[in-house]
């Protein structure tokens, strides 16, 4: 299990006086088009177990949703919002975070198809002359180091200036241009192509560089290219506050001390996931994410090549391991490959992943963030470690 911290450890353990309680719960969303779940799904008992196990360890609450052989099936235990003791339904929506890269990379092979981006081109090419000037060595990372994170890049969220404004004014969070400012003249970590290292900054000059190749927001791209053809209409980009409160989000935890003392930041999580753009902005309900995942893996979102392009694994030098395609993580979960993505916000994880060996597609979340190290990066960790191990081992 890869964990990619949006904030680094050294700085987060310092007391975070910027989250916001929120003691108002408003009333989960309804659930008016569900699927029909397998209420006798051979893996209920485990799955059931497993979330009881971890919500009885302090998390607020998970869940899981799972598409097999033997149909649908969703479990939760725990409250998605603990003020008011309100658990997850199926159709909960949440923010998602880094799963939008999955997204992000589709749009991105769509206008390969097309002909209006080349993996192999320099990036300089297509970003915005605004802003090409300031990537580090731009002459020397073409797209397809960006979308599998080996341009050498570093990581924008993790520096010091990011998260800076993370402390005094996380409400107030920076543009996409502002963040581009931050990497500017910043040496890379190694030559482009020659490692992996997972960086944020990657998927934020995709956003620049589809907008200005097809001249329309990253918004709209995606409501035309994916979430209007798959017909996604519980999958959203940009929401307002007051909109994710009528959707019925969650509500959002983090362990400000590390001792177990878990506050509400729903406000801080909204305000990350929105700043995020193409690389965290998207939210959507857990059958959302797996119906997307289904489409782009069978063929109905890009064609065989592409999806081809996206299941070359780089491997990077640390682990010796598959490590990333083209928007897509890779797992390797019982000895074997496994791909989807993970999310991360500062008051919720997700992931999804595609277990290819038994055909299953796995969604988890869990309302309550690990980015402190601390007792909860531990346990969310090892809630996700148990249920993908299990699955990958069911027959």
């Amino acid at each position: 299990m890869k964990i990619y911290l949006l904030f680094p450890i050294w700085l987060l353990v310092f007391i975070l006086l910027s989250c916001t309680r929120e003691d108002i719960p408003g009333n989960p969303g309804s659930c008016e088009n569900l699927r029909v779940f397998n209420t006798n799904h051979p893996m209920k008992d485990s799955l059931q177990a497993i979330l009881a196990k971890y919500v009885a360890k302090g998390l607020p609450g998970a869940e899981v949703m799972l598409k097999n052989k033997d149909g649908w099936f969703f479990a939760t235990r725990g409250y998605a919002r603990l003020e008011s003791r309100s658990a997850f339904e199926p159709c909960t929506p949440s923010w998602q975070f880094s799963i939008t890269k999955t997204f992000t990379a589709v749009l991105v092979l769509k206008q390969v198809e097309k002909g209006n981006l080349d993996l192999d081109r320099n990036i300089k090419d297509y970003l915005p002359s605004r802003i090409w000037p300031k990537v580090p060595s731009v002459e020397k990372i073409t797209l397809r180091k960006l979308l599998n994170h080996s341009s050498g890049l570093v990581n924008v969220t993790e520096l010091p200036e990011f998260m800076v404004g993370q402390l005094n004014d996380p409400l107030h969070q920076p543009s996409p241009d502002q963040m581009v400012d931050m990497i500017a003249g910043l040496p890379l970590l190694y030559e482009p192509g020659t490692d992996f290292t997972y960086s944020n900054t990657n998927y934020l000059l995709m956003h620049a560089i589809l907008e200005e190749i097809s001249q329309k927001s990253y918004a709209t791209l995606l409501r035309e290219e994916i979430l209007e053809p798959t017909i996604l209409q519980d999958a959203w980009y940009g929401l307002s506050a007051e909109q994710t409160e009528s959707l019925g989000f969650p509500d959002y935890y983090f362990d400000r001390y590390a001792n177990e003392q878990l506050e509400n930041c729903k406000t801080w999580n909204g305000a990350l996931a929105r700043a995020s753009n193409a690389f965290g902005g998207l939210a959507a309900s857990p059958e959302a994410v797996i119906r997307f995942y289904t489409a782009l893996l069978n063929g109905r979102l890009v064609n065989e090549s592409s999806l081809q392009e996206m299941k070359k694994w780089f491997t990077g030098k640390a682990s010796g391991l598959a490590e990333y395609g083209l928007g897509l993580e890779c797992y390797h979960y019982g000895g074997q490959l496994q791909y989807g993505h993970e999310g991360d916000g500062i008051g919720n994880s997700t992931q999804f992943i595609y277990f290819p060996g038994n055909d299953t597609y796995l969604y988890i979340q869990t309302n309550v963030g690990r980015q402190l190290f601390g007792p909860y990066l531990f346990k969310i960790t090892d809630l996700k470690n148990e249920l993908c191990n299990y699955v990958a081992k069911f027959n």
